[in-house]
């Protein structure tokens, strides 16, 4: 069985992405950022081991890519936390214009830090509750929600803040009770090893 860095790097090579090898390279310096900053924070579980990084977390959050063009979009990652998955996805495809919104100053602190030393062009940190956030130079095309569950007091927000043709994208393992009864669009599913990865889509009609 190959190792969750090697696995990670097979993905990269399947979404043919440009430049796999030096794109591995930042992604090694945000997993050196990561985890120094969640020895100090509850950026993600500190029960997980560190290769599985790679997987759990690195590999989760570009899933979408095998669906969606993020080409140029305009995206927010709502609850960023330690940037998952708005810092990958911006790494993956340095042309869309990324906010991170979370409402924890001190997360976004860090967040801010990593941004920095990763230099990261057009990606915003944003310290705010989602119903207080007004964006600058208009909607967004996407709004990422990864281990977010939708609670009814997120739709109006999230309605607001997309363009007309605008979506909401969900990474989901097992549970949709939060979604299911909005009827939403199921864009990709597979298997991993660390279990069963799908993304759906709610446009802003159904949100």
């Amino acid at each position: 069985m190959i190792d969750a860095k090697q696995a990670f790097y097979q993905f990269l090579l399947e979404l043919e992405l440009p430049e796999p090898d030096v794109l591995l390279s930042r992604f090694e310096l945000y997993h050196s950022l990561l985890l120094e900053q969640n020895s100090r924070l509850n950026l993600f579980s500190r029960a997980t081991p560190k290769s599985e990084l790679w997987t759990k977390h690195f590999l989760d959050s570009l899933v979408p890519l095998k669906c969606i063009d993020f080409t140029g979009k305009k995206v927010i990652d709502f609850g960023s936390g330690g940037g998952l998955p708005g810092i990958p996805i911006k790494l993956a495809v340095p042309s869309c214009r990324m906010t991170l919104l979370d409402s924890v100053r001190k997360k976004t602190v860090a967040l801010q830090e990593m941004v920095g030393q990763l230099e990261l062009k057009e990606c915003e940190v944003i310290w705010s509750r989602l119903e207080d956030h007004r964006p600058e130079g208009g909607s967004y095309d996407l709004v990422l929600l990864r281990a977010v569950r939708l609670e009814e007091r997120y739709r109006k927000p999230l309605r607001q803040l997309l363009t007309e043709s605008g979506c909401a994208i969900f990474y989901k393992a097992q549970d949709l009770s939060d979604i299911a009864h909005l009827g939403p669009e199921e864009l990709w599913q597979q298997d991993f090893d660390f279990g069963q990865r799908a993304v759906y889509s709610l446009d802003r009609a159904r949100l």
